[in-house]
């Protein structure tokens, strides 16, 4: 099967119009793409932020989070899901990564855990609400009373964890949007206008039942990402009043760098909202009192999770942000980024534009401050990296089908071969791993540099032979020659003459290596030093342009014998390498039906000269394959496929030297020192080439 690499770029792009959504964001190119976003931004901070892309559909799915190590975001979230384009939805994607990293620099999680943590003791961090107003002053007392009962103070810790968790969005997103003004400003403001659609009016939740403290905690999410909120219906009420009187301690609290101003005032507003407040604390105390606590509190997470319009609450399990830096959020307007959102959004139509029905933001300075000072807007970008990365997965997805395809033409190629009566009843399998996991790459990268190493000093001898065989060459100090050389009389050592040596194509060479993996391969690392001797030939030959097979073989209890293909003439995957990883010991070996299969797949190849070279232990050890008819059946190969041009060597390993010898003649090669044999094998191809 010989590898068309027209039809393989046809294919890549019939591929790239197959896939969906799920194989394209789900995959691990977009999530390694998605990492290198991640990396980028905290590389000064931290190592190894690991982006992890999954896919779950259910409406209660998670959609984005971290540990402060791994990312995960959840791609087929109802946020992103909504967009109508790829783009659309991938700048989504970047700007929850964008998102999730803001925490990773910005947020001080332990100080958030120890002003919960204070809550849940029955006290207050940073300290005392400071409200003046007497209105709230039988709000405060009655708050400070419920601080007597273990589960009034988780439940109130709970809903405090609801609005610094609102708030600390908005500071971290603030900050990730000035100091990245590209694509993840763009996707975080993208994420904010869809939030702002999604979330109901004040009207929907009355209606639909919502407990006064989330109808409030939404009116603070959606005036902090959209600028405004949505009241449709005009509504005109308590709810409204309440927001509007915790609106300063919002707008004052969400641009500081310091996190105790964000405590302090989620700290007012828990007085502010008391009436809100109150009936949850009841329930908490009866339920406790009940013993069904546990319960109560497990169903009111899930009430606040399926109400509340936002991300759930900072964990208290992580470490204090590696980023110190302080920087001052400048005053400039939220509608330049709204602009350009919108900008973006023109090509998604069928959109209902969020509507301006409150009086909420009239005043000097309306909306949500950002620092917004144009840096380029990376949109162009976003669109190239989507591409490149749906190209490389459809380059991926085209290469495994072909490799697919390539595994099934090597078996077609087995059936077609006659193998002998010795081998008659025998099954040959053939072996290749279409995609390589990803622990036979990490493997290779650990033990491949010294190997590669070895190969390329080897390379450069080799080069400097080819380069005068091509380029031609003076050869002086000669006993004969066609040209006397007066200098050189005086050496009186007789090398008089000199002649030149004509320009000249190298000889082209198609290599095989088969390499026995019976049980008995496992003592004395023999194997171990055959898989090193095929990383090094396998580089050597690759970076010479010289083609080059290489096979494993075995025989197990089956009467089969197993064929293992590392590496194709026309693999395209470049993955090879990798799979030379995959040697093991196995069974036993029937040498002369790997050998026969090798031999006739080289013999295809159109090079002038052919080499094949067998590394092996020992004598061969098959099933009723063995002893003097089995020795008759591999000379008997080695002679039919010489006189169709292939020149086989056998490489002995152990102490069956002189079997190997009379059964290869002058095919044979002593390996007594088995350290000689990374170097021996590419110094003998170089006696074909030059």
């Amino acid at each position: 099967m010989r590898a068309d690499y027209r039809l393989l770029k046809k294919r890549i792009l019939e591929k790239s119009s197959e896939i969906t959504d799920q194989a394209l964001f789900a995959s691990s190119a977009y999530a390694d793409y998605q990492s290198r976003i991640a990396e980028g931004i905290t590389r000064r901070y931290r190592t190894g932020v690991h982006v992890v892309m999954d896919w779950d559909e259910r409406e209660t799915a998670h959609v984005a989070y971290t540990n402060n190590i791994t990312i995960h975001i959840n791609a087929a979230n109802t946020i992103t899901s909504s967009f109508p384009t790829r783009l659309l939805k991938s700048l989504s994607l970047t700007g929850m990564t964008g998102h999730e990293c803001g925490h990773m620099l910005f947020t001080d999680f332990t100080a958030a855990a120890l002003y919960l943590q204070t809550l849940e003791n029955g006290g207050f961090y940073p300290g005392e609400p400071t409200l003046s107003v007497s209105s709230h002053t039988s709000n405060y007392q009655e708050l400070t009373e419920a601080f007597d009962q273990k589960a009034a103070c988780l439940t109130l810790a709970k809903l405090a964890a609801q609005l610094i968790n609102i708030f600390e969005d908005v500071y971290i997103e603030a900050r990730m949007c000035q100091e990245y003004p590209g694509s993840i400003r763009q996707g975080i403001n993208l994420n904010n206008d869809r939030f702002a659609e999604q979330i109901p009016s004040i009207q929907k939740q009355m209606d639909d039942n919502y407990q006064g403290f989330s109808i409030i905690a939404n009116l603070f999410i959606q005036y902090c990402k959209a600028g405004d909120i949505n009241n449709v219906t005009g509504y005109q009420g308590e709810y409204l009043d309440a927001f509007h009187e915790c609106l300063t301690f919002v707008t004052d609290c969400i641009y500081e760098t310091d996190p105790l101003k964000r405590f302090q005032a989620a700290n007012e507003i828990l007085v502010v909202l008391w009436d809100y407040i109150k009936p949850l604390i009841q329930s908490a105390k009866e339920s406790d009192r009940s013993g069904n606590f546990d319960q109560f509190s497990d169903e009111l997470s899930q009430t606040l999770d399926q109400q509340i319009v936002n991300g759930p609450p900072l964990s208290q399990k992580k470490g204090r942000p590696k980023n110190k830096k302080k920087a001052k959020i400048s005053d400039s307007t939220l509608q330049k980024g709204r602009d350009e959102v919108q900008e973006i959004l023109q090509e998604e139509t069928g959109r209902i534009a969020l509507e301006k029905t409150s009086d909420s933001s009239v005043g000097s300075h309306p909306g949500i401050s950002y620092h917004f000072d144009y840096a380029g807007s990376g949109y162009e970008t976003a669109a190239k990296d989507i591409q490149n990365v749906l190209t490389k997965l459809a380059k991926s997805l085209a290469e495994l089908e072909y490799e697919e395809a390539l595994s099934e033409e090597l078996q077609k190629e087995s059936h077609a071969i006659r193998y002998g009566n010795i081998h008659k009843g025998i099954h040959i399998h053939i072996n290749r791993i279409t995609q390589v996991p990803q622990h036979l790459i990490e493997n290779y990268e650990a033990i491949a540099a010294p190997l590669l190493d070895i190969s390329s000093r080897l390379q450069q001898s080799v080069k400097e032979i080819l380069d005068k065989k091509r380029n031609g060459e003076k050869l002086n100090h000669l006993v004969y020659g066609r040209r006397l050389e007066p200098r050189n009389l005086y050496h009186n050592d007789g090398g008089y003459f000199s002649r030149t040596r004509l320009p000249g194509d190298p000889s082209e060479l198609a290599v095989a290596l088969l390499i026995d993996e019976s049980g008995s391969m496992r003592s004395a690392a023999r194997l171990p030093m055959a898989n090193q001797t095929a990383i090094i030939l396998y580089d050597f030959c690759r970076s010479l342009n010289i083609p080059i097979t290489i096979y494993g073989h075995t025989e197990d209890d089956c009467d089969t014998v197993q064929l293992y293909s590392y590496a194709e003439y026309n693999s395209v995957d470049n993955q090879d390498r990798y799979r030379l990883m995959d040697m093991a010991p196995r069974s036993g070996n029937r040498d002369g039906a790997a050998l026969r299969f090798v031999a006739e797949h080289l013999r295809k190849r159109p090079e002038e000269l052919k080499l094949l070279i067998l590394i092996s232990d020992g004598q061969p050890a098959g099933t009723r394959y063995y002893g003097t008819d089995a020795e008759a059946d591999l000379r008997a190969i080695k002679k039919e496929y010489h006189q169709k041009g292939i020149i086989l060597f056998a490489a002995a390993i152990g102490s069956d030297k002189e079997r190997i010898k009379r059964i290869y003649g002058d095919g044979f090669l002593d390996i007594t020192d088995l350290n000689k044999l990374p170097k021996l094998l590419p110094q003998l191809i170089t006696q074909y080439i030059t």
